[in-house]
């Protein structure tokens, strides 16, 4: 009897772990579509509100905006958006309970293509996705 009632309790923990941010991707996509029609705007403060007080803990607003800005003067205005990949995770634990994204775009600019990898992350018990990791890679940047 004891053996079921720990079988049943962790069968509850499983699936309350996967109704709660049951949000479909859709909703990431939703949310990066929004985050690209702002940067198609050329303006960082557009874009900044999009990333989480935990992306600046490791890189300072005033450092990502100096690098933000650097990055979009040697691309060019951004043309056209290409979803390459999509992957999603849930994870529970004492930090960062939530949902995971993580994006891959190949995205079109002025000047030529960069491949963007994008994380997001939401919050257990939140409808507020956020960017935690952005990372650019283009041949652009070598004529740098």
């Amino acid at each position: 009897m004891h053996k079921k009632t720990i079988i049943l309790v962790f069968s509850i923990l499983l699936l309350s772990c996967n109704v709660q941010n049951s949000l479909p991707p859709n909703d990431a996509l939703v949310f990066m579509d929004g985050f690209f029609e702002k940067v198609k705007q050329n303006d960082f403060d557009l874009v900044e509100p999009y990333y989480s007080e935990r992306f600046f803990e490791r890189t300072s607003r005033e450092r990502w905006e100096e690098l933000y800005v650097n990055i979009h003067l040697a691309l060019g205005q951004l043309i056209s958006v290409e979803l390459t990949s999509l992957r999603t995770n849930v994870v529970v634990g004492t930090y960062g309970s939530g949902r995971y994204f993580t994006l891959v775009y190949t995205n079109k600019y002025e000047n030529g293509y960069a491949r963007e990898t994008i994380s997001l992350f939401l919050p257990r018990g939140s409808n507020s996705i956020e960017i935690i990791g952005h990372q650019y890679e283009s041949d652009v940047f070598l004529g740098l």
